[in-house]
């Protein structure tokens, strides 16, 4: 980590450690500390018993200044490597993000929250360069954190690699990523309370999903935030180049691309994923949605290229074989080659003991007779199902 910030526990970036977080048996993530900022517990640290696990559920603070990433994962001004699981690196950017957005919702500029989801997003850019397919597979199957954080981190990796497709250098990429990240940060509580409610919208959480483009800007800006690219795809994010989008209502050339992109990639994402009340969107309708209604929305060409980024069957679709076999894409080979699988069970749905990789295109009893629905919690997790 660089700087001599990242390194001081300030009182205000600390927040409570949550269940879920910590785990008899695995090493903490990060150092913990008690209400006086006195060190509890430091980093690596084995949790032995549930009388420490609940010790730090009672009295254990967390410095979201303090990012802890897999090993051989780095992050500093300008650069990032990444090595080793990218799903715990996913987690860790999550709870990462969790933090640095409430300290935007403070208004504080006293810890510059501008370079701090810089780094995220350099971490992001990293993430894509190690393993894209394992990124892709993590937002169409990994739903095991907060919503609002969780959408946002995956909606910043389909940013990051279709703009990669469009050429777009790395600068411009790194500023929708920050956008993606940060978007939707006047309405983080509102997102966590929509996924559980099946009823429609009231007229003050319709408001507030209105205005939220434009409070967004506003809290970003108080907060140091000076990127103007930045700041203009969040407020543009929900416009459409037909002007029936929101806040201003803005069309054509008006609406800059890296917002059309962000907004592509939003709703693409919300698509997908499942509510509490109804499952996620299958990938095949989603992608073909995209292209006849959001098309019309963002511009046939950028769905064109989403579409083709993604590919028929991108990583994470759960698809159904010619033999019968279920299994979930995990790599691809190529607009012509079908892809890589690793399959969880057999033609009478009796789970593996482990999963069974196979190449799509190597026998025909192999190839994908259909897209499904994801069978509930997956057999397997998806380290497993990757390989790592």
């Amino acid at each position: 980590m660089d700087g001599t910030d990242d390194q001081t526990v300030h009182q205000d970036d600390r927040v409570r450690v949550r269940q879920g977080e910590i785990a008899i048996g695995r090493p903490l993530s990060w150092d913990v500390y008690d209400d006086s900022g006195q060190l509890l517990l430091s980093k690596g640290y084995i949790i032995l018993n549930e009388r420490q696990q609940r010790r730090l559920l009672d009295e254990g603070l967390r410095s979201t200044a303090r990012f802890s990433l897999p090993s051989g994962h780095t992050v500093a001004d300008g650069t990032a490597e990444v090595s080793g699981n990218p799903f715990i690196t996913i987690d860790q950017l999550t709870m990462r993000l969790e933090g640095i957005l409430g300290l935007v919702h403070q208004r504080s500029t006293a810890v510059a929250p501008e370079r701090r989801i810089r780094k995220l997003g350099r971490a992001i850019q990293a993430l894509c360069d190690y393993d894209a397919d394992a990124s892709l597979g993590a937002a169409h199957l990994k739903h095991d954190t907060s919503y609002p954080f969780r959408h946002s981190i995956h909606t910043a990796l389909l940013c990051e690699l279709v703009a990669r497709r469009l050429n777009w250098p790395p600068l411009n990429r790194l500023s929708v990523i920050c956008a993606a990240l940060s978007c939707n940060v006047a309405m983080t509580e509102l997102q966590a309370e929509l996924v559980e409610q099946a009823e429609p919208l009231n007229d003050s959480q319709w408001d507030a999903i209105q205005l939220h483009p434009q409070r967004g800007y506003e809290m970003l800006h108080a907060t140091g935030v000076s990127d103007q690219l930045w700041l203009q795809v969040v407020i543009q994010h929900h416009e459409c180049i037909n002007g029936r989008g929101y806040p201003a209502g803005v069309r054509g050339d008006e609406m800059v691309p890296e917002a059309r992109l962000l907004g592509l990639a939003d709703r693409y994402h919300a698509m997908v994923t499942g509510r509490s009340y109804r499952n996620g969107m299958l990938v095949k309708n989603a992608l073909r949605r995209i292209f006849l209604d959001v098309g019309q929305e963002v511009g046939s060409s950028l769905a064109q290229m989403f579409i083709k980024e993604l590919g028929i069957y991108p990583p994470g679709s759960v698809v159904r074989l010619v033999n019968g076999e279920t299994a979930v894409v995990i790599r691809r080979k190529g607009e012509l080659a079908g892809p890589m699988l690793a399959c969880i069970a057999n033609s009478k749905g009796e789970h593996y003991a482990q999963p069974l990789h196979r190449d799509s295109s190597e026998q025909e009893q192999y190839a994908i007779g259909s897209v499904h629905p994801s069978p509930g919690p997956l057999p397997f997790s998806l380290s497993q199902l990757w390989g790592y």
